[in-house]
């Protein structure tokens, strides 16, 4: 098991995460960036401004065509017993489109982002050996949606086409003292297969605190729920045996394979269940909830043997605007706090490992000359999340993370007629 080597005072590492050599990787978040700095609730919000991917059914309030781009910079420092490792890597979070098909009624989103990513780097120092395990890749969905509203129900699908690659090697080099080629044994995972979910909300107006329609100050109350069921996807193996040697540090390989082995399977992608609520409203005050659930505990492949657990996680933030009309920029920024806490699907030497952070954001308009003539908007947003990663016992291996989102928010009115010109 790959995360032992850390156990060892001798050991080198230089990783992204450690534990993301179980399962598919590292999982990624699906919660686009207006919500991030809320402890990543989603279930449960809506937007006619901002695409939700967590819960199609919140596609239908779209009232404008919106540009979403998002971008991590994540840290990790790993802790044993005895040592101290650190690690970065950087990512895009999604690129999506979101279009109001039937104003307030029926919308559309299509996209890009990430499902999972495998990064860890690890040499265990014998006497005479080095073993290194060494893991690379991500895998991405490419997803399409829709929602429908009538009379503040909504109801909504996903339906993403999931590929990828990833990368596992296990390999021993031997010392300068030993004249002999180094062995390594290179096996890759091809992902490829289709995936959903489902969602619904429900959403209504709880008190009125304007005498003119622009729903500034209104209070909602939104509740929702998504999930989808196990999924079979497909999966080809291929792995091989090979000799190489280590030039100024660039690895170069010595001949040909000396064995070579691929397989065709499927794969089980387990279900998933999350239900929430917001209350507010996102130009004042905004407070949620949300709980999610995954049954990792049914899946399993060729690669990766170690038993994953059911997972949870309960979320909570809230936002607040000063002043929404105000002319002064700081008034106008949304400010955001929330924190969250669950168990992971890792299981590390019979323990399941714990999860908890905080977070706090901003999204600030950016002012767009000829924004009124040209019925435009954007918002720059930012997040930061601060968290653990921990079997919870001083004598085993945890993880800290810090991670920094980055988010571009472009409104625009397509696809309808003015009536003057």
């Amino acid at each position: 098991m790959v995360l032992l080597l850390c156990s060892s005072g001798a050991a080198y590492a230089q990783v992204f995460s450690p534990f993301s050599r179980y399962g598919l990787g590292y999982l990624s978040s699906d919660v686009f960036s207006v919500t991030k700095g809320m402890g990543g609730i989603a279930t449960g919000y809506s937007s006619p401004i901002h695409i939700n991917h967590n819960n199609p059914a919140s596609y239908s309030e779209l009232t404008s065509t919106t540009f979403e781009l998002g971008v991590n910079a994540d840290a990790a420092t790993v802790r044993t017993k005895d040592s101290l490792y650190n690690g970065v890597n950087g990512s895009i979070n999604h690129i999506a489109l979101g279009v109001p098909l039937l104003r307030n009624k029926l919308g559309l989103s299509f996209g890009l982002l990430p499902y999972s990513i495998l990064n860890y780097n690890f040499t265990n120092n014998d006497i005479d050996t080095n073993k290194v395990y060494t893991g690379q890749g991500s895998l991405y969905q490419f997803y399409l949606g829709t929602g429908y509203q009538i009379k503040g129900f909504s109801i909504g699908v996903n339906a993403a086409y999931l590929f990828g690659r990833l990368d596992y090697t296990r390999g021993f080099a031997f010392t300068d003292s030993i004249d002999a080629f180094n062995v390594q044994n290179a096996t890759s995972l091809r992902v490829s297969g289709f995936l959903y979910n489902v969602g619904v909300q429900y959403k209504k107006r709880i008190l009125k605190k304007t005498t003119q329609n622009t729903l500034k100050t209104d209070v909602f109350f939104t509740v929702g729920a998504q999930g989808s069921s196990n999924v079979k996807v497909n999966a080809r193996t291929s792995s091989q045996w090979e000799r190489y040697i280590n030039i100024s540090d660039v690895q170069t390989i010595v001949d040909t394979p000396l064995s070579y082995a691929e397989k065709r399977s499927k794969m089980v992608i387990p279900y998933n269940f999350s239900a929430g609520f917001t209350v507010g409203n996102e130009n004042w005050w905004l407070v949620g909830a949300d709980f999610r659930y995954a049954g990792w505990n049914q899946f399993a492949y060729d690669l990766n043997t170690n038993k994953l657990a059911n997972s949870w996680r309960l979320m909570a933030g809230a936002s607040i605007v000063p002043n929404y009309d105000s002319k002064k920029f700081l008034d106008r920024i949304q400010y955001k706090v929330g924190g969250y806490y669950g168990k992971s699907e890792v299981i590390y030497q019979g323990i399941q490992l714990t999860e908890y952070g905080g977070t706090v954001g901003l999204s600030m308009p950016i002012p767009i000359p000829m924004a009124v003539q040209y019925r435009e908007a954007a918002r720059f947003h930012f997040n930061a999340d601060i968290g653990s990663r921990t079997p919870g016992t001083k004598s085993l291996i945890a993880e800290s993370y810090y991670r920094i989102n980055f988010g571009f928010t472009l409104n625009n009115v397509w696809f309808q007629k003015r009536k003057f010109d």
